[in-house]
């Protein structure tokens, strides 16, 4: 490495320079602009994580939204709906747990009962946010809260801890395969 001042090589960094990686690592070591070596996920890494966090959380969401819609509200819904607004707003709200999730706790060596509870107080204040906008646009509209809505808020609200218990399960394990290769690969 070199001292950014001077251009010159800087013996001292040397003491603290990472350990060279594997070729196979998961991760791989970039020098910043000021010169110190910074270690990362590497492209096809971070990649297939992401996809794995996108297709978990976005997979389980529509999964809850599809049984929530068959077993309480009594809708069938069909592939026109998975393909609509609806499944993409659904997708969309599954996927950012789980992947809000990795980027609070990554490579951090948490433990699976920090990313569950973590992932439950995503996931409440998730869903809390969509029910709010729920009932106002259900007052705006006129509309009043049905004596169900109670029931029907807490069904969701257990929806939502049983995701966030997967979104959980799903990071974690990202997490723990990631240290376990990086350790392996050096």
């Amino acid at each position: 490495m070199t001292d950014p001042a001077t251009k010159a090589p800087n013996p001292d960094a040397d003491e603290h320079r990472p350990p060279d990686l594997a070729e196979n690592s998961p991760t791989e070591l970039v020098e910043t602009d000021d010169g110190e070596l910074v270690e990362r996920l590497s492209g096809g890494t971070a990649t297939m994580l992401l996809v794995w966090l996108i297709g978990v959380g976005a997979g389980s969401a529509l999964l809850a939204a599809w049984l929530f819609a068959a077993f309480v509200l009594d809708q069938h819904l069909g592939l026109g709906a998975l393909f609509s607004g609806f499944g993409l707003y659904v997708g969309l709200f599954g996927a950012a747990g789980p992947t809000v999730l990795w980027l609070a706790g990554r490579a951090q060596n948490h433990s699976l009962g920090w990313f569950a509870w973590t992932a439950a107080r995503m996931g409440l204040l998730m869903i809390a946010i969509v029910m709010a906008v729920a009932i106002i646009g259900i007052l705006v509209l006129g509309g009043g809260l049905g004596s169900g809505a109670p029931l029907l808020a807490g069904l969701l609200l257990a929806i939502t801890l049983v995701l966030s218990m997967i979104w959980a399960l799903a990071t974690w394990a990202a997490d723990r395969y990631i240290a376990r290769a990086r350790i392996e690969g050096q």
